[in-house]
């Protein structure tokens, strides 16, 4: 039987806008300026290859959800988000390097990029807590043996009418976005090793780009 559920497609389309700001922003955070003109070709091929399978990753999530089984769609999704995650380690790195050696002369197109780079790491990591953590909720909730990967308030205080109550996209997104912010979990709580090492991994890169990225724009401003 096929089991299709709208998270799954919010995070298609979560993706979606991923891949929109990847290609947006390929040109500026790339690294071609960085390397050798006889290396110029590759990287370019590289980066290019990247975004071109990322989109036809999120394409894929997106036709194929009406149609495929929920735990099959999930693995199609870890595949991808997999990919999507190297890319936005490149954009973070490549905007990085950009700041530190100075090629961005104009501040304003350096928070411009940075600001985006931010909404990118919250729609991509929010994306990661839904697909590893809400077929296990779906489970809880059903009376199922299962292990939720997240804790939520709802679930520990158990506040009254919330008794069944199961995490939607925007719980999720809530959590990275706090996370992103606060440089921490603030909403929930990781409960596996496996969400507990992509809290640190966003975090790493959310520290990057708030901080090094802001800070520098900031001074540049001033």
């Amino acid at each position: 039987m096929t089991e299709r559920h709208p998270v799954h497609l919010a995070c298609g389309l979560a993706l979606a806008g991923v891949s929109f700001i990847d290609f947006y922003t390929a040109k500026s955070l790339s690294f071609v300026t960085y390397v050798k003109p006889s290396m110029v070709i590759l990287v370019q091929s590289l980066e290019m290859g990247l975004s071109v399978v990322c989109g036809a990753g999120v394409a894929s999530i997106l036709l194929t959800w009406p149609f495929v089984a929920a735990e099959a769609h999930r693995r199609l999704m870890l595949t991808v988000l997999t990919v999507q995650t190297s890319g936005l380690v490149l954009d973070v790195s490549a905007l990085l390097v950009a700041t530190l050696s100075g090629q961005h002369a104009n501040p304003f197109y350096l928070l411009l990029e940075a600001a985006l780079v931010h909404a990118s790491t919250g729609l991509l990591f929010a994306s990661w807590y839904a697909t590893i953590d809400h077929h296990a909720q779906l489970a809880r909730a059903q009376g199922l043996t299962a292990r939720p990967r997240m804790s939520f308030p709802q679930h520990a205080a158990r506040y009254p009418g919330y008794e069944g109550w199961v995490p939607g996209f925007v719980d999720y997104w809530s959590f990275a976005f706090t996370t992103s912010t606060s440089l921490g979990p603030a909403e929930a709580m990781p409960l596996t090793v496996p969400a507990k090492l992509l809290v640190c991994l966003q975090v790493s890169l959310s520290l990057v780009i708030l901080l090094v990225l802001a800070a520098r724009a900031i001074g540049l401003i001033e």
